[in-house]
């Protein structure tokens, strides 16, 4: 029996709370889930464990555990790990082992990696909170390694670390991909189908092999300098900005921050500029919420536009015409105005392009997989868009060939279809897959089991 779950996004918070003064309280928002979801799952993986009196277990965590780019941390000094991960230097080492400490250490994460662990050494704890041995012969978890994890593979130390917090032993490299071929089963995370998020840009391969060369993954890439010195930087700037106190004291900063530190959920990410803008929900105009943010933009956007990565990445993945779109962006914010209504929208597609531009479309990438090409797969599973959706790619016959995305298990902020109101759903998505020994039927299978929760106010 093979489990795969992807995109947890494990985070630091601490650095981000704004503590609460004179009665009021903190200004947080809590980016990782209840350890109470991680006992349940595994409990209930139990239960079919032992229902299907199935003798092995195979977790596979299919990338973005860790999440290394989302957290202020990067800021207390100018070192950056935009670099290759043949080419870090110990400074970088000591900063992404202090960043993976400070992850650790938050509480829901703490309990949550003794789930782990203690699945790990072959026990469970049931819902009433019992502990009981995992009713299998051997469990084994393996653990892939993504786009916000891509540091993980960085040292031994590193990798040895992340090990033991997993309640797991060694220090070897962490795989890219799980190939189950007696069952006709790839995992990947799915960055590999993305252009701003992988190194190798996917729709320039005509045919993407098992072993996608080593590069792809040792390079930094666009979506880690999109994160962290767009995206992870604007918070902190409007902390610097305008203070901790104001942001406490004015209702449109302090629901400004807290959309700010949701960006990770927003789905499509390119519309991240629009959920600030957002006014449907009556916290404020979009008229106020750009008179507040086009100063910070204004840096950011002044701060990347020499950046030699920012430089090197637009000039390799954009249209010929993003650098001008950029330029004209900066000279409309310099004449500045919260009512400059042109700045503001020429802002949003701007965003568009640099936080991931248009909604992908991952299975037509995943078509391009050689073992599928050959037939030697039946089932392409893949996270990392935190979409979940089942695809059919391909059939020949009574054979049917399909990708599935492991979605996420974070919250997510879907938009309306013109991308200008935002809501938000709690998400929750694991795929089990079933040798033919392990069914009565003798056939291998797969089940896909995604939900949402929503919890709804009591009518106005």
């Amino acid at each position: 029996m093979i489990v795969v779950i992807s995109d947890l996004h494990f985070e630091e918070e601490a650095s981000d709370k704004i503590p609460g003064r004179d009665g009021r309280p903190d200004l947080v928002f809590r980016r990782n889930r209840d350890p109470k979801a991680y006992r349940n799952f595994i409990a209930e993986m139990a239960w079919r464990a032992e229902m299907r009196k199935v003798r092995e277990f195979d977790l596979v965590i299919a990338g973005d555990l860790f999440d290394f780019n989302r957290t202020t941390l990067w800021f207390n000094d100018e070192l950056r790990p935009y670099t290759s991960l043949k080419d870090v230097s110990p400074e970088l080492v000591r900063k992404i082992l202090a960043i993976l400490e400070a992850t650790a250490a938050e509480p829901a994460i703490s309990e949550a990696l003794g789930v782990f662990q203690l699945l790990a050494r072959g026990r469970y704890q049931d819902y009433s909170g019992e502990e009981k041995d995992f009713p299998v012969e051997r469990i084994r978890v393996n653990y892939l390694s993504g786009n916000h994890d891509r540091l993980c593979n960085a040292t031994p130390a590193i990798r040895q670390r992340i090990s033991q917090l997993l309640g797991l032993s060694g220090h070897h490299q962490f795989a890219h991909y799980a190939f189950f071929e007696e069952l006709g089963l790839l995992i990947r995370h799915g960055h590999e189908y993305d252009a701003n998020n992988f190194a190798i840009d996917p729709e320039k391969l005509d045919v993407l092999p098992l072993e996608i060369p080593e590069e792809g993954y040792a390079e930094s890439n666009f979506g880690d300098f999109v994160t962290i010195d767009i995206a992870v930087r604007l918070p902190y700037l409007l902390r610097q900005k305008y203070g901790d106190e104001e942001i406490l004291k004015d209702p449109v900063l302090s629901t400004l921050y807290l959309r700010l530190l949701q960006f990770d959920d927003v789905r499509p990410q390119s519309a991240l500029l629009d959920y600030l803008l957002d006014d449907s929900h009556d916290k404020y105009s979009a008229e106020e919420a750009w008179e507040r943010l086009m100063p910070i933009i204004q840096q950011v956007v002044d701060e990347i536009h020499d950046h030699p990565f920012f430089r090197y990445w637009v000039n390799k993945r954009a249209k010929p015409w993003a650098g001008m779109e950029l330029e004209a962006t900066r000279e409309l914010m310099k004449l500045g105005g919260w009512k400059n209504r042109v700045a503001r929208e020429t802002a949003r597609k701007i965003a568009h392009f640099m936080m991931g531009g248009d909604i992908a479309r991952p299975q037509l990438v995943a078509l391009r997989e050689e073992v599928l090409k050959e037939k030697k797969v039946r089932l392409i599973l893949a996270g990392h868009t935190h979409t979940p959706e089942v695809c059919l790619l391909a059939t020949d016959g009574d054979d049917e060939r399909y990708y599935v995305n492991t979605g996420t298990w974070r919250s997510r902020i879907p938009s309306t279809a013109d991308e200008r109101s935002f809501g938000r759903v709690d998400a929750l998505t694991y795929v089990q897959v079933l040798a033919p020994h392990e069914r009565r039927e003798g056939e291998g299978s797969f089940s896909y089991w995604t939900g949402v929760t929503r919890d709804w106010s009591a009518p106005k």
